[in-house]
């Protein structure tokens, strides 16, 4: 289960924040993908991984255990993803949910960069 609370008033000045917190992270990367490259296709048995985009459009690409994804950067532009892998078990819309609360679309499985 994903946790929301809210960080100790004592440290926000402010109105406040609120965090969401994912168990069990193995992982955190950060990914630099040069134009026409491909990570192929592969699966994750004991983890999922979450592929976040941060610019221009924030979006977010998931992929639950034991299932396959692959990214193909088909335009001619670097991205920058960054990837968090974990062990506890999410079905993909509690995940949807927390991404979609941040302001990520979400899509579930391969990433395909178009020009």
């Amino acid at each position: 289960m994903i946790k929301s609370t809210e960080i100790s008033k004592e440290l926000i000045e402010g109105l406040g924040v609120r965090k969401s917190t994912l168990n069990k992270i193995d992982e955190i990367q950060f990914l630099f993908v040069e134009p026409k490259t491909t990570i192929k296709l592969h699966g994750h048995n004991g983890q999922w991984e979450i592929w976040l985009v941060l610019f221009p459009i924030p979006k977010a690409y998931v992929c639950l255990k034991k299932e396959e994804h692959k990214l193909v950067n088909n335009s001619d532009s670097n991205v920058v993803i960054m990837a968090i892998k974990g062990s506890d078990d999410y079905s993909y819309d509690e995940l949807a949910e927390l991404l979609n609360k941040f302001g990520f679309s979400v899509h579930h499985g391969s990433f395909v960069i178009e020009e």
